[in-house]
């Protein structure tokens, strides 16, 4: 019986997919998981975007159209991301950075954590335009 088990074990361990090192992966790489079907890939990918030195930047459109995810952890993230976004950014905002603001402005997510974060990123964005 033992035997049985661990030979499952073996077979369903050798099927799975490897871990992906997101560390790794270009921000064009990144930005190209943010349509993955997998909400974990889109999560992982916005958190790692948003560590990189002006890679959230690159992806704005992408991360706009992310504050609509059906998954919530990702638009919980997403949001974060943009708090770190808009500290990096410097006025005067490009036009998908505005475009992010206006998106952002009219968020209406049930989300306590997903408001939370709209309003510090846009505590940032109001602070940086005084």
């Amino acid at each position: 019986m033992y035997r049985y088990c661990f030979l499952l074990l073996l077979l369903v361990g050798c099927n799975s997919d490897p871990q992906i090192d997101y560390t790794t992966l270009t921000v064009d790489q990144l930005r190209s998981r943010l349509t993955d079907s997998d909400p974990n890939v889109r999560w992982q990918s916005v958190f790692e975007l948003e560590r990189r030195e002006g890679g959230g930047i690159q992806a704005v459109k992408e991360l706009t159209a992310l504050l609509d995810d059906k998954n919530v952890e990702v638009r919980r993230v997403t949001t974060q991301a943009f708090a770190g976004i808009f500290m990096e950014a410097k006025p005067p905002y490009s036009k998908d950075l505005k475009q992010a603001i206006m998106v952002l402005k009219n968020n209406q997510d049930a989300d306590e954590v997903v408001q939370s974060g709209v309003r510090i990123a846009l505590g940032i964005v109001e602070a940086k335009q005084k």
